[in-house]
């Protein structure tokens, strides 16, 4: 073999692994969808979130926060989506099982607006959680294209915030 192969081996062998450093369509795609979820004032979470010694969420988080002079909201649940085969808590909305608290510190009509939310949420989000100063939904982002403005509209309502 020539020295200009040797040198052009050596060159593509250098060259190749950067070209791993750019990021796919996809991975601009969730770069793109998270830039739009803080500017929407949604935090991200990409870390596991453990729920008790027996969940553990692993997937995105995208947090919606009550502003820190609101008034506390009254209790925390936390609901995951029904897998065949897994039964981990009661079953309290169509495809959502209570994992953890109790639905009765909402009232009827947050309980109705809950559900409705739920129903809008992409199909691969697994967990959503309530808390006194927060709402999450925990997904695996597979649906990219998501109309994260309504998402971020119906959130709010459900929380009592204007958006």
């Amino acid at each position: 073999m020539s020295g200009f192969w040797w040198v052009l081996l050596i060159i593509v062998l250098i060259l190749f692994p950067m070209s791993m450093l750019k990021p796919s369509v996809r991975q601009k795609e969730l770069i793109r969808l998270r830039d739009k979820a803080r500017e929407l004032g949604i935090k991200v979470d990409v870390v596991p979130h453990r729920v008790n010694d027996e969940i553990k969420l692993e997937g995105a988080g995208y947090r919606w926060l009550r502003p820190a002079d609101a008034p506390p909201l009254a209790g925390y649940l936390c609901l995951l989506k029904k897998e065949v085969g897994r039964d981990r808590g009661d079953l309290v909305f169509p495809n959502w099982q209570l994992a953890s608290g109790k639905l009765d510190f909402l009232s009827p009509k947050q309980q109705t607006n809950l559900g409705e939310w739920l129903d809008q949420l992409p199909d691969d989000a697994f967990a959503v959680e309530w808390g006194s100063a927060t709402l999450a939904l925990w997904w695996h982002e597979r649906e990219v294209k998501l109309d994260l403005e309504a998402l971020n509209a119906s959130a709010l309502a459900l929380l009592g915030l204007k958006n």
